[in-house]
Parts: C-alpha cells; structure tokens; sequence
C-alpha cells in the first residue's frame, strides 16, 4: 500500500477496497502497488527500452521501446511511432508497471512500431485534466523530433513521424481520445499529424446500463463515484463529455484529429457498451475516417493485462498490430 499526506482521524470521502482510498484532508491510500519494471531488453521479444524526460518540471517522462532489428542487423526502413496510456481509474498505476510493461514489449515486437509509453501524472493529486495536458505535451514531444531533431536518438534515428498513433487503455483510451480531439482543433506542430486511435477497453461512462449485470453494476457504482473525486467541479458522468465523450452537448466527434480508429473491448467488460456506442457515434457524427471494432468472446476489463499469454490477450495484440500496420 501507498500512502501519500499524514494525520489520523481524517473523514473518508472515497473508500473503493482494494484500490484507493481519499481523505478530505488530502489524505490518499493507494492499494494496488507498482510492480516497477526496469528498462531493459526483452529476452523474449529483443525489444529494448529505456525511460526519458518529456516534462521534467512536472515529473512527466516516458519508457519507450524499440523493436529489434530483423535479423539482417538493420532496420528496413523508418518504423511508426505509438504513444501509449496506461489504465488506472486516472489515480492509479503506471507506464513502469511490470504487467504495462509487458504489454508494451509485446505491442512493439508485434507491431514493429516504436511504443512511448507515457508516465502522467495522477489524480487526486493533480486533478482532471492535468493528465490530458501531460498526453498533449508527450504527442509534443514525440512531434518535436520531425526531419531528424529533437533530444532521442531513437526517434530522430528510426521514426517515421508521418505514422504517428495514440492509443491506451481502460483510462489511458479516455486520455488518448482526448488527445486525439486536441488533435483535430490545434497543430502539434512540425508538420506532425496523427494517423489513428487506438482505444482498448475505454473508460467512458453515463447513459444506459441495462445490458450490465449485477456484479458490474457494483463496479459500475464505484467508478461513478470516482469520477468527482479525480475531477473536481465534474458536472457528472451522465453530460460530462471528459467521461463521456457521447454525451449531448460534447464536442462533435466529426473533429477527431486523425484518420482511422480501432476500438477493443472485452465480452464481459462492464464498460463495453459504452465501448460500442463510441464506435456508433462516430459512424453517424460525419467523421471522414475508417472506423473498426473488435471483441474478446467473454473476456472482462484488461484482460490482456491479468492474462497476457491467453488466446485472447494474443489476438488483441495481433488485431492492433495489424491496424498499425495498415499504411
């Protein structure tokens, strides 16, 4: 367990067991720990990895990872960029997570695209949306190392800024939608625009819950309690649109800053609806994009994570893989 403020005696004003817990003097309990990962080389997959600075001042840095090389020792050719959020509620976990970081080695050695894995910072420390400015300034970064500049040798040497994504999970695909909205309505500069949208298992909520079942609706319950919690001042999840991008009055889908979008979502995931009816919105909002779709048969919320060597964790990485290849 983590334990970030002092005192004793503190009023609760969250208490999820097993995950976090929020005191109204400031007070948190963390009791999902990260399992820290160092940066190395993947002995399964040869991916390589090693953490940078992206915003030093805030504490914002990133892991990024490099596929090997084919075995003729050489690239054959510039290799395309993913920027990547981790899940956690948007107060919990972390890009050097051992179970984030293995999905990682395994998204780029599937891929054979170059994975930034992005260290935001969390709420209730730094409440939403501090951590969509942190993602706006990773895809900054990343853009800043266009026609051979910027600080990472690794980027100036093998990327091909034409073929920028932004994805993530659970959290980090609400924190990668957003992203890519910002990216519709302001330049990342150098001439970089983003080519898809990656969002697995994405953490929207509101609307209609009728297709949940008992034990979801429980988790369903807390994540709305949540949702004030990590951002002050939310007007709910219902007609807030950072929660719930389908909601009416959100801003227009139509202006998603890129041209293509994989959905992921599990079978049994309590928020797959809200997974699908992105997917629909988008279809009808006058997008002019290619929008695809696909589901893990009875599979729940992160899978991939808890289960990384399951069937169905392999072929999730296999269909993202094949988005991101699609030139």
């Amino acid at each position: 367990m983590s334990e970030i403020g002092a005192g004793s005696g503190d009023e609760v004003i969250l208490d999820a067991p097993g995950f976090i817990r929020v005191y109204k003097s400031g007070r948190i309990e963390r009791f999902l720990p990260v399992d820290f990962a160092p940066p190395s080389t993947d002995a399964a997959t040869g991916v390589a990895s090693k953490d940078v600075a992206i915003l030093p001042e805030a504490a914002v840095s990133a892991r990024i990872y490099l596929p090997a090389p084919p075995s003729s020792g050489s690239y054959s050719g510039k290799l395309p960029v993913l920027v990547f959020f981790h899940g956690g509620g948007f107060c919990l976990g972390s890009a050097f997570d051992a179970a984030v970081h293995g999905n990682a080695n395994r998204l780029a050695a599937a891929a054979s695209a170059i994975v930034v894995s992005v260290e935001y910072r969390l709420a209730p420390e730094h409440p939403v949306p501090a951590l969509y400015g942190d993602a706006w300034a990773a895809l900054q970064w990343v853009a800043a190392h266009a026609a051979g500049q910027g600080p990472e040798p690794w980027l100036t040497a093998h990327a091909d800024l034409a073929r920028v994504h932004v994805g993530g999970e659970s959290a980090g695909a609400n924190i990668a939608h957003h992203a890519a909205m910002r990216a519709g309505a302001e330049e990342l500069g150098h001439c970089v625009k983003l080519s898809s949208l990656v969002l697995i298992h994405p953490y929207f909520l509101g609307g209609d819950s009728s297709e949940t079942d008992e034990m979801d609706l429980a988790l369903l319950r807390e994540l709305v309690r949540l949702w004030p919690v990590v951002c002050p001042g939310t007007s709910g999840c219902d007609d807030d649109p950072l929660i719930n991008p389908m909601a009416e009055g959100a801003p227009n889908l139509a202006s998603l800053g890129c041209r293509r979008v994989l959905v992921c979502v599990g079978g049994k995931d309590p928020m797959r609806c809200r997974g699908r009816l992105y997917c629909e919105k988008l279809k009808g909002s006058g997008w002019c994009g290619e929008v695809e779709d696909w589901e893990a048969d009875g599979q729940g919320h992160g899978f991939h994570l808890s289960c990384p060597m399951s069937a169905e964790a392999e072929a999730q990485v296999r269909v993202i893989a094949e988005f991101l290849s699609y030139v």
